[in-house]
């Protein structure tokens, strides 16, 4: 069984929109007091479904379709997996822990049969480390949106210059086994894989982050400290001019002290970093890895 561990990610997003909200015409999720840009946990756990389901892993939370082009919902795809798989309705919520990436990790809400399985793996919303700019754009396609019309379509579209986002996971072991899931290291190595790769693959001209620094703080014994706030992001600009990386540096002195006063529960730390990124105070017995 996996230790219980916490984990930071940072990843930043350019040209691009982090998560846009359908019910503000798409803008990037925004903290109207501070300025900062908001992104779901459904937004990162889709990095890691759709890289998983493109290795052939078996992922519960994604489209699918029914025999009429319909996309089903919760309880179409379960009735679909019990059809496809001869699994008894009974057994659904074994089998999707046993074989389902997204839902022995992350849990699911099943309808039909009605079951809850709560996830050991934990993503919470993620928010950037400084205010923000939104921007509008307007442009022409080249495609009409009807026949002989003189002029392509128009298009719009929000985005944000820049921004550097901190997201918070933590793994808990007793969730795991009050849940009969059984967890692996390896596959604790296997979702940061994914998630990283998931991050860098996924590309387009809504969606464009790169991964810059996961630092994992595995214990010994079921121990959480609940936010892991021991990484000091320093910005060499005011936070509206920031627009790359390498204009932060990134301070690890609280967490070695953290490291230091928690040792005798502290497994590990294990710091995977980006080339571009500057840190500060890594000590000797942090486990450094390359992104």
């Amino acid at each position: 069984m996996a230790n219980t561990r916490e984990i930071i990610l940072f990843t930043d997003c350019m040209m691009a929109n982090s998560n846009g909200d359908m019910i503000n015409d798409n803008r990037p999720r925004q903290d109207e007091r501070t300025g900062k840009l908001e992104m779901s946990d459904v937004r990162i756990k889709r990095y890691y479904r759709d890289e998983a389901d493109n290795r052939g892993f078996k992922i519960f939370v994604k489209p699918r379709v029914n025999e009429k082009g319909a996309v089903l919902d919760c309880k179409g795809t379960a009735k679909k997996i019990i059809a496809d798989e001869k699994v008894k309705k009974e057994d659904l919520r074994s089998k999707l822990i046993e074989d389902y990436n997204d839902v022995k990790l992350f849990g699911a809400v099943v309808t039909d049969p009605t079951f809850h399985i709560t996830g050991p793996l934990q993503i919470m919303w993620s928010k950037s480390i400084h205010e923000a700019e939104v921007k509008f754009a307007q442009g022409t396609s080249v495609f009409a949106s009807n026949q002989g019309k003189k002029q392509g379509t128009t298009w719009s579209k929000y985005y944000t210059p820049y921004a550097l986002f901190k997201t918070y996971m933590v793994y808990n072991d007793m969730t795991a086994k009050r849940q009969d899931i059984s967890i692996t290291e390896e596959e604790i190595e296997e979702f940061k894989d994914i998630l990283i790769s998931g991050i860098k693959n996924y590309k387009s001209t809504s969606k464009n982050q790169m991964p810059r620094l996961l630092i994992e703080v595995v214990y010994s014994k079921n121990y959480i400290d609940g936010e892991l706030d021991y990484i000091t992001v320093n910005k060499e600009k005011e936070d509206l001019s920031i627009r790359n990386i390498d204009e932060f540096i990134f301070d690890l002195a609280p967490l070695a002290k953290y490291y230091i006063a928690k040792k005798d529960i502290i497994e590990k730390v294990n710091i995977y970093r980006h080339p571009k990124v500057k840190l500060q105070n890594v000590i000797e017995d942090f486990c450094m890895k390359d992104i």
